[in-house]
């Protein structure tokens, strides 16, 4: 019986709608030079833009203009160029099938020689922090897709700036 008031109680307080939120299961390193990260200035979700709600598939971290925009996990480049909301971006595909997106990079990835096909590893420089594409100013654009293409919340899937370093010191390619 005390179980059954417990759980009817539960029920009563959690607000009307609340699902639950889907648990932190960190695989991908922060894809930023984690010394010049300044915050998440969007996350992802729904949002509301030109009057219209539309689902922003990525977070934004801020950062300075220029600074070092790293493959979170090794892989493959899938695709380097340039789209119109975009800007200049990388598409790296992981052993996982699953694809991280880093868009609003400074200039051409191309002239970095990051290009189709190129093996990258984890922390591997894949562009600068820019401002292309439908930008407000200097940060990254960071999306995590999925194996059937869908987009998934980055912010669940990253180790912080903290524990990247951390784990960095323990490889021994930080201080």
């Amino acid at each position: 019986m005390r179980t059954v008031a417990i759980a009817a109680a539960l029920i009563l307080l959690s607000p009307a709608g609340a699902e639950p939120r889907a648990a932190r299961a960190p695989w991908l390193l922060f894809p930023l030079d984690v010394r010049r990260f300044e915050h998440v200035s969007s996350k992802f979700g729904l949002r509301r833009l030109n009057g219209h709600r539309s689902l922003h598939k990525g977070v934004d971290l801020v950062a300075p203009a220029g600074s070092f925009v790293v493959a979170a996990r090794e892989g493959r480049v899938a695709d380097a160029g340039r789209a119109a909301a975009c800007g200049w971006y990388v598409t790296v595909e992981h052993a996982n099938s699953w694809r991280t997106v880093y868009c609003h990079l400074r200039s051409d990835p191309r002239r970095l020689g990051i290009v189709q096909g190129l093996e990258v590893p984890a922390m591997g420089v894949v562009g600068l922090v820019g401002s292309t594409g439908h930008s407000t100013g200097p940060h990254l654009h960071f999306s995590v897709l999925d194996d059937r293409g869908q987009a998934r919340d980055p912010l669940l899937a990253l180790y912080t700036p903290a524990e990247t370093l951390t784990l960095l010191r323990r490889m021994g390619l930080a201080r």
